[in-house]
């Protein structure tokens, strides 16, 4: 059977109520937030992502730790507390953990939906491929107002996109993208710098693409080229370039894309900057065959700003600076419960990310 070690949470959570109204603490919860990861290779720190988003908005949340590769059946819960606010003004919100291996993860579910605050929304995040998990997802997605996706921990790029675009016609709740979120501010600068028909003709007619991403080595990521591979999906998917062919070269991922005219390259150049999170943009280069155009965007790295520089073969302007909107880095998440951005551009980019054998660092 293995090993239970089941806490009874209703009487943990009445005795930490107890407990908080004795210290002036009182329990908020706006919605309910359930986190799913596996234990061997969550490359995010999901505690952290717990006390960010309680800092900002009250939730119960249930952490859900996945030990697929175990020799040992186990099942464990317990309860915490994490407290915001200060002085008098003092509020708490509930942890619920649940740790679990082998064939007890039938149990989850039951654990979990039991401890749902009820008339409040549900908000998931997924953290693996949705297709790979098939005891607990179609249990929860039921309950789920919106369903997040945390990428970075696909094995296959192609097939992460294959599968999340399967689940739009399945799930019935709204799905958001922590990476996705994570490029809007990008997305939004890009939009705005090519919103004449000048302009876009010069992206249209683009040539070379260089997108440099943080590569910070020693981190717990594995996967942090994703960011730029969304970005230039997107920007292939809204200019309707054809995908011919990807690889490596000289360290960067290089994709080609093709249009009746031309051929477009698209370089995703690994760098390292200790200043921004793992897998952030650094910067962007477009080389354009329109009146040989030349656009260079370059990340402050102590702030959300971007210097845009452009040239052409008639004139040369002055940088201008231009601010990322959004959240920092590593508030996806918020932003993806109360903003969600995953629509039509969102589905778009993933039928593109399909068709590409997606080659890994």
């Amino acid at each position: 059977m293995g090993t239970i070690e089941l806490a009874n949470l209703n009487e943990q959570l009445s005795k930490l109520w107890d407990e908080k109204q004795g210290e002036k603490k009182v329990r908020a919860s706006l919605f309910n937030l359930i986190i799913y990861a596996q234990k061997s290779d969550s490359p995010r720190d999901y505690e952290d992502l717990v006390r960010s988003v309680v800092s900002k908005f009250p939730c119960r949340i249930m952490l859900i730790i996945h030990e697929e590769k175990s020799s040992e059946a186990y099942l464990r819960t317990s309860v915490s507390s994490e407290t915001l606010g200060e002085g008098e003004n003092q509020a708490y919100c509930e942890i619920i953990r649940i740790e679990v291996a082998g064939d007890l993860v039938e149990r989850v579910p039951f654990i979990a939906i039991a401890q749902l605050l009820p008339d409040l929304p549900v908000y998931l995040l997924w953290t693996q491929d949705p297709t790979s998990e098939s005891t607990i997802l179609p249990h929860l997605e039921r309950y789920a107002d919106r369903i997040i996706f945390d990428s970075e921990s696909s094995d296959n790029l192609q097939s992460y996109s294959q599968a999340v675009l399967a689940l739009f016609h399945r799930f019935k709740c709204a799905i958001g993208d922590l990476n996705w979120s994570a490029i809007s501010g990008w997305r939004e600068l890009l939009s705005a710098t090519f919103d004449s028909q000048d302009s876009f003709q010069t992206l249209a007619e683009s040539k070379i693409i260089r997108i440099h991403y943080n590569r910070v080595t020693g981190q717990s990521h594995r996967y942090t080229e994703i960011e730029a591979a969304y970005l230039q999906a997107w920007l292939a998917s809204r200019l309707n370039w054809k995908f011919r062919m990807v690889g490596t070269h000289e360290g960067n991922i290089r994709i080609t894309y093709q249009t009746p005219t031309r051929e477009i390259v698209i370089l995703l150049t690994p760098q390292e900057s200790s200043e921004l999170a793992a897998g952030s943009i650094l910067s962007l280069e477009i080389e354009s065959a329109h009146n040989k155009g030349h656009y260079d965007f370059k990340r402050h790295l102590e702030t959300r700003q971007v210097s845009l520089q452009f040239s052409d073969k008639s004139r040369c302007d002055l940088p201008s600076c231009n601010h990322l909107s959004g959240l920092s880095e590593g508030q996806e998440i918020v932003e993806e419960i109360f903003q969600p951005s995953a629509g039509p551009h969102y589905r778009e980019m993933l039928e593109l990310l399909t068709q590409i054998p997606w080659t890994r660092e």
